[in-house]
């Protein structure tokens, strides 16, 4: 009987270390898999193959996910990539906004494409900053205007680290997400003068991590002043709070292609911002408006998703 309690307690010691040990290795499994996102099968094998060092394990999964990231974008470079997002970050320095296409509009509102999007906006974003505060033009204009090409998005830092490249980041999704998908354009525009203001919208509008995403989009950057015009009608229907928004909007629905016209053509007029017809108040031209409340527009964007592109 004493034999036998001695073998019932080691064989209870033995098999309590060995559950001891598979709950841990449970736990680690859990946490990569949460870290990463990646299926539990790949997180499990990269455990395995770096003897349950869950640092090793992470970069084992990063550098197979890119490289098969890389030769699924390889493979699908010649799809058609009609639908996406464009994304729009700004302070009072800087308004940066990109366009990111995929093939299908259900991809598009995908978390993970927009969580793309969203990464692209924020490079754009941080190197246009970069570009005003070492820039030397600022003494011959107030404004910065950048444009990003595709190669150009591609090539720019990721996070602040030198080895991620956002085409690197591109091609990791493709492979997650299984549709070609391409950092098309981005613009900025950029000012230290504290008299310039900056204001976007986007259609339809979402937030994500401090980025508006949609469709479409525009920024203006504008200059403020004083209520010069003594239209009561105005002074009753124009909410200045409200204001930058609505012309923003106005720029989504109107495309106007200039501020002022160079020409004396009805076309010209047509497109030119300060002589359209307000869309919020049709009655009234923008710059019936802008003359109205002091403000000046000094320049804008405004970008369609997979729209022609001269």
């Amino acid at each position: 009987m004493n034999m036998f309690r001695r073998l019932f307690h080691c064989t209870s010691n033995i098999s309590f270390r060995t559950s001891k040990n598979m709950t841990a290795s449970q736990s680690l499994l859990s946490t990569l898999r949460k870290k990463t996102g990646y299926a539990i099968t790949n997180c499990k094998k990269a455990l395995e193959m770096n003897n349950n060092d869950i640092e090793k394990a992470e970069n084992w999964l990063h550098a197979q996910a890119q490289s098969q990231g890389w030769a699924k974008a390889a493979k699908l470079q010649n799809r058609s990539t009609p639908n996406g997002l464009v994304g729009i970050i700004l302070n009072t320095k800087c308004a940066a906004m990109v366009e990111v296409n995929c093939e299908t509009d259900f991809v598009s509102k995908n978390e993970k494409f927009q969580s793309v999007v969203t990464q692209t906006t924020r490079a754009c974003f941080k190197n246009s900053l970069e570009t005003l505060l070492s820039s030397d033009v600022l003494q011959e204009t107030p404004i910065i205007r950048l444009g990003f090409s595709s190669e150009q998005l591609g090539a720019l830092q990721l996070n602040n680290n030198s080895d991620s490249k956002l085409s690197d980041f591109l091609a990791l999704n493709i492979g997650l997400i299984g549709e070609n998908m391409a950092a098309r354009r981005g613009a900025a525009l950029c000012s230290t003068n504290s008299n310039i203001k900056f204001a976007s919208s986007t259609h339809p509008e979402q937030m994500l991590d401090g980025s508006s995403l949609g469709k479409y989009a525009a920024v203006i950057a504008y200059e403020e002043g004083q209520v010069s015009s003594e239209q009561d009608e105005l002074k009753e229907i124009i909410d200045i709070e409200k204001l930058p928004k609505q012309l923003c909007q106005h720029i989504i629905g109107m495309n106007p292609q200039s501020l002022e016209k160079e020409g004396n053509s009805s076309n010209e007029e047509e497109a030119a911002l300060y002589h359209q017809e307000f869309l919020a108040h049709p009655e009234y031209t923008v710059r019936e408006v802008l003359d109205h409340v002091g403000w000046k527009i000094k320049a804008f964007l405004r970008f369609e998703c997979g729209e022609s592109v001269c």
